[in-house]
């Protein structure tokens, strides 16, 4: 019974091994959305702060960069400053939107996280219940998606924002946008 036992315990072991070294190596960023091209879902909810509902609705007709997020997120924090440059930056432009969703989390937990980063003026939804995390398939935070002036999602950033990503990843599809909806373009 001894022997059955260790046979039982090292094969267990092994499988162990096996199913973790099939897991490693994959990259949780090339887990391909299902909403890519795809109208923008429905993002409807109360206001971190204050009583007021966001709608992304109220945005149509603009590029609209749509943040997870929440107080609770490591990530979170390394990818703060670059929401925060970002917000100055579209203060300029009145073609571009960002909506942050603050989801899983405590409103408590989610203003102290923006007393302690800095508050960006874009509009937050406050989703504890993952109501709209759920409906935009986020696994895990931050992730971002970028929805074009039609509604329809062009981009999905896995992770944080990386440094300038407005310039460097936002203006070219924009740009590229803008050169297809010229008289002419085919």
């Amino acid at each position: 019974m001894g022997k059955l036992w260790k046979f039982i315990l090292l094969g267990s072991i092994v499988l162990i091994l096996v199913l973790m070294g099939l897991g490693l190596g994959r990259d949780t960023k090339k887990i391909p959305t299902a909403l890519l091209e795809k109208p923008a879902p429905i993002l409807r909810g109360p206001a971190l702060a204050g009583t007021d509902t966001i709608d992304i609705a109220d945005y149509k007709g603009k590029w609209i960069l749509v943040n997870f997020w929440g107080s609770w997120c490591g990530a979170c924090v390394g990818e703060h400053p670059e929401l925060m440059r970002l917000d100055r930056l579209i203060k300029e432009r009145d073609d571009f939107a960002v909506i942050g969703v603050d989801y899983k989390d405590t409103r408590r937990g989610a203003m102290a996280f923006l007393r302690r980063h800095g508050t960006p003026s874009y509009p937050m939804v406050f989703d504890p219940d993952q109501k709209v995390a759920i409906e935009w398939g986020i696994v895990r935070a931050p992730e971002s998606y970028l929805v074009n002036p039609d509604g329809m999602i062009i981009k999905k950033e896995y992770g944080p924002l990386v440094r300038n990503w407005f310039n460097t990843v936002a203006l070219p599809l924009i740009e590229a946008y803008n050169a297809k909806k010229k008289p002419g373009a085919s």
